[in-house]
């Protein structure tokens, strides 16, 4: 009897879906996962039709797991169950996850249930699918500096902890226009990631060494980096402003 493949469904809220930095990256940790034959989908919520959460409490008492909005989070839901493992990927937006990614969230509210448990310092709700699910989180931003990052870090560790998940690694990317002006500083930490998305989906963890090399400094001093950036933009605006006046 053929084995059946592992599935891992990759979330990435990028507003940008397959054409932003986030995408590049995570495509890196998938494409090691798909070598060990694991089955890979990523899901982009801002092409989603989702409607946002009114907080009614419907889908907790009148129709206990049913929301009363009809688009497509039923399907994301049965694709976030059906899923052996999940990444969670997004740049970081206003010091936080992208509003597309957060929308999705929220609507997940019909797969708890109305009753509460207190454990470890924490309530949560008791959730209708009982899987632990093991999740890698991906994120990108354009500041240089990785402490850009903090914020990100404690709300998706939260919300998974919340949905009952694990997380077994976090793979950071600040500055991240160097994806791809300047790849070649990325080597280590593309390598890095390709062999922890083939972990991932062989042995469901990520080991220290390759958390480490994946999240290993490229951008040197961030004040620098932040002065290049500056004068990138303002070469572009320049640019565009001469085009418009042509």
């Amino acid at each position: 009897m053929e084995e059946k493949a592992l599935k891992i469904l990759a979330i990435n809220g990028s507003h940008r879906n397959d054409k932003g930095f986030t995408d590049i990256v995570l495509k890196k940790f998938l494409k090691g996962a798909e070598s060990v034959n694991a089955e890979c989908e990523i899901l982009y919520p801002s092409v989603q039709k989702i409607i946002p959460c009114e907080s009614c409490g419907k889908c907790l008492f009148e129709t206990p797991g049913i929301c009363k909005f009809n688009d497509d989070m039923e399907s994301i839901i049965s694709k976030m169950d059906n899923a052996d493992q999940m990444v969670f990927a997004s740049p970081v937006y206003f010091d936080s996850i992208s509003s597309n990614m957060q929308k999705m969230i929220e609507r997940l509210r019909p797969t708890y249930d109305a009753h509460f448990e207190f454990r470890n310092g924490k309530t949560y709700h008791l959730k209708r699918f009982k899987k632990d699910q093991k999740i890698a989180v991906i994120s990108t931003a354009g500041n240089p500096e990785r402490g850009t990052f903090t914020s990100l870090d404690k709300i998706l560790n939260r919300i998974i902890d919340n949905m009952g998940g694990t997380v077994v690694g976090e793979f950071y990317f600040p500055a991240s226009h160097l994806i791809v002006t300047c790849p070649e500083l990325l080597s280590t930490q593309f390598n890095a990631l390709e062999s922890a998305g083939k972990e991932f989906a062989l042995n469901g963890k990520i080991g220290t060494e390759l958390l480490e090399e994946g999240n290993k400094d490229y951008v040197g001093d961030p004040k620098i980096a932040v002065e290049q950036i500056t004068q990138s933009i303002l070469k572009m605006r320049e640019e565009y402003t001469m085009k418009q006046k042509r």
